[in-house]
């Protein structure tokens, strides 16, 4: 599942502007709300949940995906949805201009074993101080979105290792970038 974060527009005095101070009309508020305290009783933490409706206030695709989850039954897919939550979150908190980083076609496979070596290593860490649970208590970051973390050979987001850390209080993190350029 993949929604886009769009920034919401609202009219003002005829004219359209991009959303910046969450005048967001009341009834979708009252609803984000609404979802908020579903969240809290399902066991989502209160930072994830604060985040989620601060997004959801500015970005349609947010506030779609809670709504999507507050409709859906199957457990395996709610946490997926919130899994969509957190990536949309950690893309829409980005406010630091990115160097871009280039990668040579011939080199994903070795990228690959590199990322999936970092995030075992890493998992060990995580297993070692208390496992996946404890890790999403300490961070905010919900558990289905460190399970979908730690289990694909996907580049990292640089918010979430960086979340990782802090929380494990690593100032270290071994990886290889010998193939980026």
């Amino acid at each position: 599942m993949t929604a886009q974060a769009q920034p919401k527009q609202h009219k003002s005095h005829g004219k359209s502007r991009i959303h910046v101070d969450s005048n967001v009309d009341s009834s979708e508020q009252m609803k984000l709300f609404n979802i908020a305290v579903q969240m809290k009783r399902a066991g989502l933490s209160e930072l994830f949940i604060v985040s989620a409706v601060r997004a959801a206030l500015d970005y349609e695709g947010v506030s779609d995906l809670m709504n999507l989850w507050t409709n859906e039954k199957d457990q395996n897919e709610r946490d997926e949805i919130i899994a969509d939550i957190q990536e949309m979150i950690e893309s829409t908190a980005q406010k630091e201009k990115s160097e871009e980083m280039y990668v040579k076609f011939n080199d994903l496979e070795e990228i690959a074993k590199n990322i999936r070596g970092f995030k075992d290593s890493l998992y060990q860490v995580v297993m070692e101080r208390g496992g996946i649970c404890k890790l999403a208590e300490l961070t905010g970051i919900p558990q289905p979105s460190l399970s979908r973390f730690f289990n694909s050979n996907a580049m990292p987001r640089r918010a979430t290792v960086l979340a990782i850390a802090k929380a494990l209080n690593l100032d270290k993190l071994p990886i290889d970038l010998k193939w980026s350029k």
